[in-house]
């Protein structure tokens, strides 16, 4: 990319007369940039080793000490804005892949191939997209559906899913970790990963719905070595419905709480299963016994 571009796309303001003229890959990571290297400097001190491993543009924030005048050296009022912008001008003829979150960050989990990119963290994965030629990009961010016209949705498939336990499915004779209220999120990744013919694992764990076993004192401990599970890092969103349905109609024997942060002195109580909404208690580090200890 021309540094001219490159200084038009972020709207910055080019602070000196490089001797070079474009560079080829973007980054944040010192320890990434290679000759030619355009490096947004979210952190300043990190500059001086972009510029020692070959950077061709330092982008930043704020006014800094220009150390190599033969490169360029440009500051912008906004990261976020400018990262975005380059991340639109070279991907505006590459189709992008749509999914809800959950399918995301199954596709995410399952993903093996490099030129597969979903953007969750804006200013990593977007750099990351910029410097591959092959990509595949999916993403469930609003602002990235309504900006590129080259929009494709994920779609289901049929499959053959079952439930082994509340957190556990199978498929193909393979043990999922994952709990069978997201058979459609899943068959969407699955239909993805097919119909490009990509690489994925089915060794796999997400963070949503994900359970910790605790004892009485609130120490985690082994899975399934407690009749005390906490199902964390549930959102109040638009799934959050069929994921509570789901637990109340499988712990129907059980004593199952719900607790937000309004409610957590329901955890005061006795319980088997408690569904964690947009909260998570700290839990006590379980003391190891040693050798000689009673």
């Amino acid at each position: 990319m021309k540094i001219e571009t490159l200084v038009n796309l972020t709207g910055g303001e080019l602070l000196n007369r490089p001797y070079i003229s474009e560079v080829v890959s973007f980054t944040s990571e010192p320890e990434e940039v290679s000759r030619g290297a355009c490096f947004f400097a979210f952190d300043n001190e990190k500059i001086k080793e972009a510029v020692k491993n070959g950077a061709y543009a330092i982008i930043s924030d704020k006014y800094v000490d220009i150390i190599d005048k033969e490169i360029a050296w440009i500051k912008v009022e906004d990261f976020k804005k400018s990262v975005f912008n380059i991340f639109k001008y070279e991907n505006l003829k590459t189709k992008i892949y749509i999914a809800d979150k959950i399918t995301t960050s199954i596709i995410k989990s399952m993903n093996l191939e490099k030129k597969v990119v979903v953007i969750e963290n804006e200013f990593q994965d977007l750099l990351r997209a910029l410097n591959l030629n092959e990509k595949f990009i999916v993403t469930s961010n609003e602002e990235i559906q309504e900006t590129f016209a080259n929009i494709e949705e994920i779609e289901s498939k049929n499959i053959m899913l079952t439930m082994k336990s509340l957190f556990k499915s199978e498929y193909k004779g393979n043990e999922l970790n994952l709990p069978y209220v997201y058979k459609e999120n899943f068959s969407k990744a699955l239909n993805f990963f097919e119909s490009n013919d990509l690489k994925y694992t089915l060794e796999f764990e997400i963070d949503r719905f994900k359970p910790i076993f605790i004892n009485s004192n609130f120490e985690e401990v082994e899975y399934g070595k407690s009749e005390r599970v906490l199902i964390t890092n549930l959102k109040n969103d638009e799934f959050l419905i069929d994921e509570l349905n789901y637990i109340i109609k499988h712990t129907k024997h059980a004593n199952t709480i719900i607790v937000d942060k309004q409610h957590t002195h329901y955890l005061r109580k006795k319980f088997n299963f408690a569904a964690l909404i947009d909260y998570m208690p700290k839990l006590k580090i379980k003391e190891e016994k040693g050798l000689f200890d009673d």
